[in-house]
Formats: structure tokens, sequence, C-alpha cells
């Protein structure tokens, strides 16, 4: 995996899912509609698991049949919410979003669309 790299938050962020909702790999899901709110976030869809689970989850986390999914590897749908100013260390960039790293070492994914590179 490539070098985190740092970001600082330009406009602030206030998660709409801020528990951690927990997928593992192997997990069977309903899958439902596509997000289409967004065209800077693509790939996501609808997943409702077991016990009543359900998230936005990126279609590469998932192999899709018919209205079902199976998840390919573990996936964690928690979101930060970050203010401006605050810098993150980003892990994985997927579908618009990344996977920041807070400085107390709290993760969660966050919009790249609020985020600007820093010099590493």
């Amino acid at each position: 995996m490539a070098e985190p790299k740092s970001f600082r938050v330009f406009c602030a962020y206030r998660s709409p899912y801020p528990e951690p909702i927990l997928f593992c790999k192997g997990e069977e899901v309903e899958v439902g509609q596509e997000f289409i709110d967004d065209p800077e976030w693509k790939d996501w869809v609808w997943c409702a698991g077991e016990h009543g689970i359900q998230a936005w989850v990126p279609k590469q986390y998932i192999e899709i049949r018919a209205d079902k999914g199976v998840f390919i590897k573990d996936y964690n749908a928690l979101e930060l919410s970050v203010v401006v100013g605050e810098t993150l260390r980003i892990h994985e960039i997927v579908n618009g979003f990344g996977m920041g790293e807070k400085k107390d070492g709290k993760r969660g994914w966050v919009p790249m669309k609020y985020l600007e590179p820093m010099e590493n």
C-alpha cells in the first residue's frame, strides 16, 4: 500500500453516519439502489445486512449477484466529521472518499472534495 498523504480540510463535513458499521469478507447482503445524488460519488450502493445493519458500500468491495452481494474484503462504513483547518492522513481513496486518520488516531471516510493536498 502507498504511503499515506497529508490533506487539509477546507470545508467542514458533518458525518451522517458517525457510528462504525462493519461488514466482513464473505458476508452476504441485500443490494439496493445506487447513490446518484452527487456525480463525484459514483459506484456506491446501499446494502442491508443481518440484524438491520445498512450502509453505503463501494461496489469494489462486493461481488454483486442480482440483488445480493458478497463482501470480497472487510469494510467499515464509519465516516469522520471534520472542521476547517484540520489535518488528515489519507490512506486510501475510493469513489470520492478518502480513508482519513486524525491526529488522535481516529479513522474514517471523508469526502475528498472537502480536502486539499499538503506537502508531505
